[in-house]
C-alpha cells in the first residue's frame, strides 16, 4: 500500500489520506471529526459505452443487480435495509464511463456498512429469482424516464450521434434488451471482465482517525 501526499487549503480542518491497495484500488480516507454521519463512493471505470452492442443496458443492469445479496450477506434487500436501519440513505448511478455506487450511515454503523458494501465487489450473487425481478424494475425505471425532458434531451443527442458510435447507444436497457436468453450468463461474464479493483476508486469519510479508516478500507476491499 502506497500513500501520496494532498494539498488541501488552509480553511479546511478535515484530514485526508490517499492509498493505493496492493490490488491496485485507489481509496481516498477523509476524517472529519465534526461529521454526523459517515459515508462511503465507489466508482468503476466502466459504463454504458462499454456494453456489448448487442445488449445495450447491461452495464446499468448489473449496477441494479449488485444491491440483491451477495454470498456474505444473501438478503436480496439487507444492504438498503441496514442503512435505512442506521438513519442512512444509498444510491447508484451508471454514465457513458463510470458507474457509481455511494451511502451514508450513523458513524457507529460505518464498520457493519463497509463490509457490507464491500462484498458488492467481491461476491455479489446474481440469482436467478433477482435477476428477474430486477429486469422489470430496470423496464420500470426506463418508462418513468420516458416524459423526462433531461432523457428526451440525451435521448436527441443519442440519436443525432454517429450509429458506429459507443454515443449512440442505449443506456437504460429494457425488457426489449435485456430479456434474452442466458442473460444472468451475460452480467456475470460483465461483472467479472469489468469489475477489476485497478478500475476502482473509493472514498471514505468518518470521524474516527486516518490510520482507523484505513485498516477497515485494508480489511474490506483487499480481496
Amino acid at each position: 500500500m502506497t500513500e501520496t501526499t494532498i494539498q488541501i487549503p488552509p480553511s479546511d480542518d478535515r484530514q485526508y489520506r490517499h492509498v493505493t491497495l496492493p490490488n491496485g484500488l485507489d481509496a481516498l480516507l477523509v476524517t472529519d471529526s465534526g461529521a454526523k454521519r459517515s459515508a462511503a463512493s465507489l466508482s468503476v471505470g466502466v459504463g454504458a459505452m462499454s456494453d456489448p452492442k448487442d445488449i445495450p443496458g447491461l452495464a446499468h443492469f448489473l449496477e441494479h443487480m449488485l444491491f440483491m445479496g451477495t454470498e456474505k450477506y444473501p438478503s436480496e434487500n439487507g444492504f438498503m435495509e441496514f442503512i435505512s436501519s442506521h438513519g442512512g440513505s444509498n444510491n447508484a448511478w451508471t454514465s457513458l464511463e463510470e458507474t457509481n455506487f455511494h451511502f451514508d450511515v450513523s458513524n457507529e454503523a460505518l464498520p457493519e456498512a463497509l463490509d457490507r458494501f464491500a462484498q458488492f465487489f467481491i461476491h455479489p450473487l446474481f440469482s436467478e429469482s433477482a435477476t428477474q425481478r430486477e429486469m422489470n424494475a430496470v423496464d420500470s425505471e426506463h418508462k418513468k424516464n420516458i416524459p423526462s425532458e433531461v432523457k428526451r434531451f440525451a435521448e436527441l443527442f443519442r440519436g443525432l450521434a454517429n450509429p458506429e458510435s459507443r454515443l449512440a447507444t442505449f443506456t437504460t436497457g429494457s425488457l426489449e434488451t435485456l430479456n434474452i436468453p442466458k442473460i444472468r450468463d451475460h452480467l456475470i461474464k460483465f461483472y467479472k471482465e469489468n469489475y477489476s479493483a485497478n478500475l476502482m476508486k473509493l472514498c471514505v469519510l468518518g470521524k474516527d482517525d486516518l490510520d482507523t479508516l484505513e485498516a477497515l478500507v485494508r480489511t474490506n476491499f483487499a480481496d
